[in-house]
Formats: C-alpha cells, sequence, structure tokens
C-alpha cells in the first residue's frame, strides 16, 4: 500500500468511526501533508513498508532544523504516532515504526488570561439596556463566554434549547462530540433572557420547536460563526482599551483561573472545561501559583 492511500484510509477511519471534528480532521491531514511532501522531495513513491525508522527520524530532524516551535514539532509528532498506531492495529504494516523514537517533551507555556478587573472592564463596556439586537447579542456573548469557559466552537454550536433557564445550565457538546452540562451564572442568564425576548424567543418553549434555533445569531438570522464570535471579543476588548489581544479562549483561560483563585476544586474546572485529563487543567494551578509568588514577592518586606 502507498502512504499516501494509508493516510487517506486513517483520515476516514477518524471522520466516520472516532467522529473527529473539523478542525481535528484539518489539523491531522496537513500534518500528514506535510509528511507526504517530504517524502516526495526524496522518492518517487514510497510504499507504507519504506517509512522506516530512519525516514521518520530525517523527518523530524528536518523539522527541528526549521526552528520549529516545541508544540508544533509535538503536534506533528502526535499525528505520525496516531498514524502509525492505526496502520499496525489495521495490519497495513507489522510494526510500528514510531515506537523506537522518542517523543519530544512538551512545552509548559502559561496561557494568557485577563484579570478580574480587565474582564469587568471588557464586559461593562458594553451599554447594560443596549437597545440594538446585535449589541445586546455581543454582551449575552461575552457574558455566556466568560460566565462558562465554553471553547469558541462550543459557543457557536449552542442552540436555544441546549440552554436550561430553570436549572442555570448549558449542553455543550465537546472535542470528540463528549456532551457536557456547564453552569451558567445567573448575570450572563439574565442578558440572555433579554436578547432573547428581544428575538422574540421564548426559551421555555423551545423544546417544543423544531429544527433548533442557533443561540447567538449574525444579522441574517442563521448562526454565528466562530470566525465572528472572535470579532466580536477582539472588537469590545479594543473599545475597553485592553492592551493584549483578546480572544475567546482567554476569556476560558479567565473563567478557569478566577475559579481556581477563588478556591474552586481542581476536578470541578476539568469537568466545566471537558478536559479529558487532569494534567491538561493542572496548567491552571502553575498559573495561580506564579500570581501568588509575584504578589508574595511585591508584598511581603523581606521577600
Amino acid at each position: 500500500m502507498e502512504l499516501k492511500e494509508g493516510i487517506q484510509r486513517f483520515l476516514v477511519y477518524l471522520r466516520g468511526e472516532r467522529n473527529a471534528s473539523r478542525a481535528t480532521l484539518r489539523a491531522y491531514e496537513a500534518d500528514l501533508s506535510a509528511f507526504v511532501s517530504f517524502v516526495a522531495a526524496r522518492y518517487k513513491s514510497v510504499r507504507l513498508l519504506d517509512c522506516d525508522r530512519s525516514l521518520l527520524r530525517s523527518y523530524l530532524a528536518e523539522l527541528q532544523s526549521k526552528a520549529a516551535k516545541r508544540n508544533t514539532l509535538l503536534r506533528k509528532h502526535a499525528s505520525l504516532r496516531s498514524l502509525f498506531r492505526f496502520l499496525q492495529r489495521e495490519n497495513y504494516i507489522a510494526q510500528n515504526p514510531m515506537l523506537a523514537l522518542k517523543t519530544p517533551k512538551r512545552e509548559r507555556r502559561i496561557p494568557g488570561f485577563l484579570s478580574e478587573k480587565e474582564v469587568s472592564s471588557l464586559l461593562e463596556m458594553l451599554p447594560p439596556r443596549p437597545q440594538a439586537l446585535a449589541t445586546l447579542r455581543d454582551r449575552a456573548l461575552l457574558e455566556f463566554l466568560y460566565s462558562t469557559g465554553l471553547r469558541v466552537e462550543e459557543a457557536a454550536a449552542l442552540n436555544v434549547e441546549d440552554v436550561d433557564m430553570w436549572g442555570a445550565s448549558a449542553r455543550a457538546l465537546g472535542k470528540g462530540a463528549k456532551e457536557r452540562i456547564v453552569p451558567v451564572g445567573e448575570t450572563a442568564l439574565r442578558i440572555l433572557r433579554e436578547y432573547l425576548k428581544m428575538r422574540k424567543i421564548d426559551p421555555l418553549e423551545s423544546s417544543r420547536v423544531a429544527p433548533a434555533r442557533p443561540l447567538f445569531t449574525n444579522p441574517r438570522g442563521g448562526r454565528l460563526s466562530s470566525r465572528s464570535i472572535r470579532s466580536v471579543v477582539d472588537r469590545w476588548a479594543r473599545h475597553a482599551g485592553l492592551r493584549q489581544h483578546v480572544h475567546p479562549h482567554m476569556l476560558r483561560h479567565s473563567f478557569a483561573t478566577h475559579l481556581l483563585d477563588h478556591g474552586c476544586d481542581l476536578r470541578a474546572v476539568q469537568e466545566m472545561l471537558g478536559h479529558k485529563n487532569l494534567s491538561t487543567t493542572q496548567i491552571y494551578t502553575h498559573m495561580t501559583k506564579e500570581r501568588l509568588r509575584k504578589i508574595y514577592d511585591k508584598a511581603h518586606p523581606r521577600a
């Protein structure tokens, strides 16, 4: 079997059996296409049997020599590891050549976040009682993102039916189509009710309505895209005078950081964020410890 065919079968597997998201499929396809380009520059055609440890090591060495970021290198390494694990499991190859290659160490980078004061500046920048539908939508969206810590794709995919106004919660569809329930704060719910009222939607009747209606919409009434959500966050952050570039994921980081700062249990934060592994959530404990250290150094007379 040729390398390209093996990759295509792997992508079909991800799409059909693993129910991978479009973003995940695009990332795998891009990473593996880069490997195919590397191979094509050296050989006319390559069979899966020709993809040995030496070839893979040469490819990874070239990536490293091009000064690729550690996390980029790690992601490409993981894509190849997943590919060859699948090929061996399906008996397309007898041995997995990636098992003999050492995995690069992950770069532990503390994600950017906003202080509580900066979040307040951002949210209070919008009028408390907006008259225009678009402005009320933006306020509801920003409050909702910070209140729930949802990923931008999860927020974009929400329908009116996914929000339980009585239970103060929302049903989110995360990575790998895994569903979770997240709490929603009263402030976010209040503004969301005002937004839906202006759209002439009664959220309590939503369960009897089909088809499902997008929670956040564009001026044409269609679903607000992830890209548009990023633009909304960026625009209002600039209006608020925040110096750093603010994006929806920064509100997610702020959500987690502020919860931990106020004593929330780490596993509860893990569940709300939809992290598969606790180690992914633990990055926020490093962040809060670093903040405590800076506060201590600044405030203690003998620090």
